[in-house]
């Protein structure tokens, strides 16, 4: 993981990920940092949060960690004092309107020379990613840990596609580390 997000320009999470499980979305690796500083990169990507209502923990590990750009895009009915919270560690954009346009949202994050985007969850904003045709490419990772249950987290949730509507990507690439699999596709 450390590897994919080294090559990001930004990495992406909706609000129910981070209310599932906060944490900063950071390059690890000191090496993969200066490596993206000597590709004339920033240190670490930019976290970006993306909610509506912003119902979001302002404290926690992904709004304090250090050197980290943060941007939370959000909507105007989202209480003023929720993103009054948030303006002291990340820039906050409120954009008129129920829901976030993805299609602004690309758009605006071109217009900063955000040329590779990293989403991270969760499902729902996967999907909507994947419903609009904003995806690339897909990296998953199968690993020998077995959650189960109706509400365990999937890569992509939303309300599905039918038959005809299968999105179809081939593979790329395949890697074994250990105990685990990484596979990468990319858009047919």
């Amino acid at each position: 993981m450390d590897l994919i997000r080294a090559t990001a320009d930004a990495i992406l999470i909706g609000g129910g990920t981070l209310r599932a499980s906060d944490y900063p979305l950071r390059v690890r690796s000191p090496m993969l940092q200066q490596r993206r500083l000597a590709r004339g990169m920033t240190q670490q990507p930019l976290n970006i949060l993306l909610s509506a209502s912003l119902k979001v923990p302002g404290r926690g590990r992904f709004f304090s960690a250090p050197d980290v750009p943060r941007l939370v895009v959000t909507t105007r009915l989202a209480a003023k004092h929720r993103r009054e919270r948030l303006a002291p560690s990340a820039e906050v954009l409120a954009w008129g309107g129920r829901r976030i346009a993805l299609s602004r949202l690309m758009k605006e994050l071109h217009e900063r020379g955000i040329r590779t985007l990293l989403l991270e969850g969760g499902g729902n904003t996967n999907f909507e990613f994947f419903k609009q045709g904003l995806v690339d490419e897909i990296y998953l990772t199968l690993c020998p840990v077995v959650i189960g249950g109706k509400a365990s987290p999937t890569p992509v949730d939303g309300k599905g596609f039918s038959p005809k509507e299968f999105l179809r990507y081939l593979p790329v690439r395949f890697d074994r580390v250990g105990e685990e699999f990484f596979f990468r596709y990319r858009r047919s």
